[in-house]
């Protein structure tokens, strides 16, 4: 009798090494040419960007960016890192940990020019794509305390944010300008969440935030505990802008907090959104377009976004050098800058 298992089982072997082929020589993969010429998707590409602790204004806000960005931008995705805030996001640019980074405007300037915190040690790369809010310096007190001025908290506890954060370096600098050294008070590092369980629980009399109002740490600590912002007196606020050229008056309105019913006086910076100057000129375009035609909605994704809809906000008085991506953007869009930009 003939043998026809042999044929059969080399037939099943020539089944198996096509089905092989098939599999190998299917669909192209991401970013190569299919059999007709014509190109695939472009591949997708991460990025990160720096920003704070989650009870701030720069944790949501960031999670705004890369939301709208990712959702604009079929190769891009955008993910949010928490970090000590504004000199950690310089850094973190600085070593390639982050691709963007929300960094406030006195910082930077500082990083640039290897002042302050970078003293000898300038960041000659660091480039803003745009300004994105205003940080606010907020001090929050218990109606308990008795508090009622920022020069009150002499002898007195306070969370100031991170170690130098922009939080804590603002908070130490307007104390010395209200007259208070820091063998007058206790200042401890906590982050916005973390320090106003220690104000609610009575151990801390004073919470500072620096960031796009309302924060939402602050807003969680005065509905559990009825509080008060701490007010700046006229010539406070004076010596305070005298001393940062970046610092500007502003007014936390009433109703920001709960409780809160009068009008509040202080000073404010923008928080920029930055990226070292390596990064492809023609991704910064991309997102400054998106960013700038994404406004009203920023606008209305979070309430210290609203300045965005003064378009001139974005890349005025801006301390760094624009990335030359971001400022092709505005000059195609009409915006002319002076030529020692």
């Amino acid at each position: 009798m003939k043998n026809t298992k042999k044929p059969k089982l080399l037939y099943f072997i020539f089944l198996i090494f096509a089905a092989v082929l098939s599999a190998c020589s299917g669909s192209p993969q991401t970013g190569q040419a299919s059999d007709n010429g014509q190109k695939t998707e472009t591949p997708l590409r991460v990025l990160t960007i720096g920003t704070a602790d989650s009870g701030g204004t720069m944790y949501p806000v960031g999670s705004a960016l890369a939301e709208l960005i990712s959702s604009r931008e079929a190769d891009l995705e955008v993910n949010v890192s928490a970090s000590n805030g504004s000199p950690a996001n310089v850094r973190g640019i600085s070593e390639g940990q982050f691709d963007m980074a929300l960094i406030s405007a006195d910082v930077a300037g500082a990083a640039f020019s290897g002042t302050e915190e970078f003293n000898g040690n300038p960041q000659k790369n660091l480039r803003a794509v745009a300004a994105i809010y205003s940080s606010i310096s907020n001090w929050m007190s218990p109606v308990s305390t008795g508090l009622t001025y920022v020069h009150d908290l002499k002898g007195h506890r306070a969370a100031v944010g991170p170690q130098n954060s922009a939080s804590d370096l603002a908070a130490r600098m307007s104390l010395l300008a209200v007259g208070i050294d820091e063998g007058d008070v206790q200042l401890v590092n906590f982050g916005l969440g973390s320090g106003g369980e220690e104000v609610k629980s009575g151990k801390l009399e004073a919470i500072h935030g620096f960031a796009g109002v309302p924060i939402s740490g602050l807003t969680e600590l005065a509905q559990s505990t009825p509080c008060r912002l701490l007010k700046y007196t006229e010539k406070e606020l004076d010596e305070i802008l005298s001393a940062n050229p970046f610092y500007y008056r502003t007014v936390i309105p009433s109703g920001t907090y709960p409780g809160q019913k009068e009008d509040v006086e202080t000073f404010g910076i923008k928080c920029l959104l930055c990226v070292d100057i390596s990064m492809d000129e023609e991704l910064v375009y991309n997102i400054t377009r998106i960013l700038d035609e994404a406004r009203p909605e920023l606008s209305k994704a979070h309430k210290s976004m609203c300045s965005l809809n003064d378009r001139e906000f974005m890349y005025s008085d801006i301390p760094v050098p624009l990335h030359p991506g971001a400022k092709q953007y505005y000059e195609d869009t009409g915006i002319s800058f002076p030529k020692s930009d």
